[in-house]
């Protein structure tokens, strides 16, 4: 079955634009086929994870700053071995 198409207009920055050109070309695809493509890829990849789907605010990589910097309970679990504290010049 035929879907009706719809035309619209998209507004993006120039070097969007020049990066998705620039994609589609690589790829031997008019714009408009590699936006589809982009778009229907995406879309399918959030259908399939609106079950699990996690609150993007709680999402893992913004704890990244707190296991940088570690944490008291943690002091001492990632001691440097002999071999790196020599290489980064921490040998006592």
């Amino acid at each position: 079955m035929k879907q009706k198409m719809v035309v619209t207009n998209l507004r993006m920055p120039e070097v969007d634009w020049l990066q998705v050109k620039s994609m589609a070309a690589e790829r031997g695809m008019s714009v408009n086929a590699y936006v589809r493509v982009v778009i229907d890829d995406f879309s399918n990849k959030d259908m399939l994870a609106v079950k699990g789907r996690m609150d993007r605010a709680r999402a893992p990589i913004w704890k990244l700053p707190e296991l940088a910097k570690g944490s008291n309970k943690d002091k001492g679990k990632y001691e440097l071995s002999e071999d790196d504290k020599i290489i980064y010049g921490l040998d006592e």
